[in-house]
């Protein structure tokens, strides 16, 4: 018995629904090219925000008050009263009270040249907090890149599998048709039927990868995960011939995480330096004023007052002469720290050089995996054509043609994520060899 229209008229309606609610674009949907998400991940991103306020704090304390360059000035005031009775007769009783105003002057005029080197190491620090937002901002250019690729691809299969679901509900209205005529079985219509059921169900599925996709991508640009984007941008493979050589050299100077190396190695340098500035002698100034305002009373007596005024400028000279080796031993430690860190830059080049290698070799690998690709899904779309044409006639079966649409749906799936596979590897050569700010921020599309 053959199913009614019915029945077919009403699972293309929800087919129709789906795809409306799925994949169309929602109407007040904001669109969002590939540069907009660069731009939106770069100003909002909540890791970036956080380092720029870690770089605030370390452009704060780079300040010459900071390092001991300036006096330390204080104002205080001191109030005492006293009552002295010592079981002695009322009339040797006394009641005394003084108040001491007084400004006070300290300043380190040299010390063994730690204030130069601590205002050195400030800077140091400042370019090291700079060189961690760089990091960041390279990371999470990196992660909005793929990101944003990622919801691209995802978007892209979601529009595949609608497109074969509704080649399956065209496929079971032929079916069914044909059976009314005698030439489609009832295992046809039902096969046809299953089919579409289960692209209809990879449909559905896929949507809710699509807008996971959606979810990622606007966290990364800090924005609300329920924000509503139509993604503008198309889904493009980047093919570049580059140089192994080239990117290398590029990446000894340019690579961030070899840069922040750089710099630490720098402070570890400034505290050698800060360790023999405590073999030299300090020379300091300490200065003031005090005024003291006091009176006594003797209960028989009249009370007496005085207000003596104070100024005093001392100078102090110390050298520490021996002190159980510590200085030496503090030296001795921050020069074994240098030379470990020397050896961590070492390693760290040639890791470098490693991953690069490493993802050139990748990136160039995908390339010749995506041509492949590229090739495979061509071949399958001819081979749909004409099992399509063989199906209409009789020729192969209805299992023989779902197996081709299978085939078909993998090789372009196959070409989706190759294009994918392409974007994450040449990223990652990017960012390994500093190149990616410049490749992406702030490029016009």
């Amino acid at each position: 018995m053959g199913i009614s229209k019915k029945y077919i008229y009403f699972y293309s309606l929800i087919a129709v629904f789906i795809w409306i609610g799925g994949s169309g674009p929602a109407l007040g949907q904001e669109p969002l090219s590939f540069y907009d998400a660069i731009s939106k991940a770069l100003e909002n991103n909540y890791d970036i925000r956080i380092a720029e306020k870690e770089l605030d704090v370390a452009q704060n304390n780079n300040t010459p008050g900071a390092a001991g360059m300036w006096p330390s000035i204080t104002l205080n005031a001191n109030q005492r009263n006293q009552f002295a009775d010592q079981n002695k007769p009322k009339s040797q009783q006394t009641f005394s009270n003084e108040i001491t105003p007084g400004i006070n002057l300290n300043w380190l005029l040299f010390g063994g040249f730690s204030v130069q080197i601590t205002r050195e190491k400030l800077s140091q620090l400042e370019n090291l907090s700079e060189g961690m937002h760089s990091l960041i901002v390279e990371n999470t250019l990196q992660a909005v890149i793929l990101s944003y690729q990622k919801a691209l691809l995802e978007k892209e299969k979601h529009e595949l599998t609608r497109q074969l679901m509704q080649l399956s509900v065209d496929l079971w209205k032929y079916t069914s048709n044909q059976k009314k005529y005698g030439n489609a079985t009832t295992f046809d219509v039902q096969q046809a039927h299953t089919s579409y059921l289960e692209d209809s169900s990879n449909y559905i599925l896929q949507g809710v990868n699509f807008r996971n996709a959606l979810r990622n991508l606007n966290l990364i640009m800090g924005e609300e995960p329920t924000k509503a984007y139509a993604l503008s941008g198309t889904f493009e493979p980047i093919l570049e011939d580059m140089k192994l050589a080239s990117i290398i050299e590029q990446a000894q100077s340019n690579n961030q995480t070899l840069r922040n190396q750089f710099i630490n190695q720098s402070i570890l340098e400034t505290d050698v330096q800060l360790g023999k500035s405590r073999m030299y002698p300090t020379f300091s100034l300490s200065t003031g004023v005090n005024y003291t305002y006091g009176s006594t009373k003797i209960d028989d007596l009249t009370r007496s007052a005085s207000d003596p005024l104070m100024v005093y400028g001392n100078f102090s000279l110390s050298f520490n002469i021996f002190d159980g080796g510590n200085v030496r031993r503090s030296i001795q430690n921050a020069k074994i720290d240098l030379e470990k860190n020397q050896l961590q830059t070492e390693q760290m080049h040639n890791r470098i050089k490693m991953q690069l290698s490493a993802s050139y070799d990748l990136y160039n690998v995908r390339k010749q995996l995506y041509a492949v690709a590229v090739e495979n899904e061509q071949l399958r779309q001819i081979n749909l054509d004409l099992a399509d044409n063989s199906f209409k006639r009789g020729t192969i079966n209805s299992i023989n043609f779902r197996q081709v649409q299978l085939n078909y749906l993998n090789a372009s799936l196959g070409r989706l994520q190759a294009i994918y596979n392409l974007m994450d590897a040449y990223t990652e050569v990017m960012r390994l060899s500093g190149g990616i700010l410049q490749e992406f921020n702030g490029i016009e599309e």
